[in-house]
């Protein structure tokens, strides 16, 4: 089988992330006996005349199913993340999905649809003025915070804040932009500096788990993608439970649930619909790719059943 992958458009620097689980992908893939062909967003053509279509270079495709590995924040949700819904229009198999990538894609989002289901996250507040700053101190309890924009991944748009005075100018600032998007304020989990858990889920199953360590001086993001140093991490069975329920919340086939260990339990406090394969397979020694490509295969060959009962 050809399983397609699709991307913003082809990586051209050899070490980018993209282009390591590209190839951790396409190596699995063919150790499985499948082949990989790649899908430039910037190649796809829409038509809305007569019949709607999906073109590819100007060609219609046949794709038994699509996988989507390009990430989708700020102004691309709108600009890019239609093309993955007009893939599943024309019936083709998706995995991840137009809707949960664009709720993973959005922290608000996210935060909204774990706390619908009583997941636990750390104290979380979002605000669009400094206005509201002293309510909130009040209920986190003391600095300093974390400042999060509502999109962005790989730990990019992540600051922590030290002082009162520090966050009300920042906050400031960001609030009286033009288009100004909403701030996220979270309390920072001192027992957990420079460490959390990153668990990959598959087809709602756990396929390996790593804890990632911050390891520059002053850094407290442990982003792999920033240096931070990975092993293999064992669970606790609540740890299992609300990662699996986080990925299923979101709906998402295959996603890099974010844990904090704290005092009072595990809190989830990000999902990825788009993570990284080349850390987690180097802390776990876990083939991750091929467990996505299994997955992608038995939606496949599920449509392709289904389809030959009607």
């Amino acid at each position: 089988m050809i399983i397609h992958i699709l991307t913003h458009a082809r990586p051209h620097n050899p070490d980018s992330a993209l282009t390591k689980s590209l190839d951790l992908l396409t190596h699995a893939a063919e150790r499985l006996g499948h082949a990989i062909e790649i899908v430039e967003a910037k190649k796809c053509k829409l038509k809305f005349y007569k019949e709607t279509k999906i073109l590819i270079e100007n060609k219609k495709p046949r794709i038994d199913v699509l996988v989507v590995k390009a990430t989708f924040s700020g102004n691309m949700i709108d600009a890019h993340a239609p093309l993955v819904r007009q893939f599943e229009l024309a019936g083709i198999p998706v995995v991840n999905r137009y809707q949960p990538i664009v709720r993973a894609s959005n922290k608000i989002l996210t935060l909204q649809t774990l706390h619908q289901k009583g997941i636990p996250m750390p104290k979380t507040f979002v605000v669009r003025s400094a206005e509201y700053i002293e309510d909130v101190m009040k209920d986190i309890g003391s600095y300093p915070v974390i400042l999060k924009t509502a999109s962005g991944s790989s730990g990019i748009g992540v600051s922590i804040i030290e002082s009162k005075r520090g966050l009300q100018s920042i906050i400031q600032l960001l609030s009286e932009q033009e288009n100004a998007a909403p701030i996220i304020i979270q309390e920072y989990v001192k027992e957990s500096r420079g460490k959390d858990i990153r668990v990959f889920i598959v087809g709602g199953a756990i396929i390996a788990a790593m804890e990632r360590v911050a390891t520059q001086k002053g850094e407290f993001r442990s982003n792999f993608s920033l240096g931070g140093k990975v092993k293999i991490a064992s669970l606790s069975e609540k740890e299992k439970s609300i990662s699996l329920r986080a990925a299923e919340a979101c709906g998402l086939d295959f996603a890099g649930v974010d844990v904090m260990r704290t005092k009072t339990g595990p809190k989830i406090i990000e999902v990825n619909s788009n993570p990284g394969l080349e850390g987690i397979t180097q802390a776990t020694g876990v083939d991750v790719a091929g467990a996505i490509i299994a997955y992608a295969v038995k939606k496949a060959k599920k449509r392709y059943s289904e389809a030959r009962k009607t």
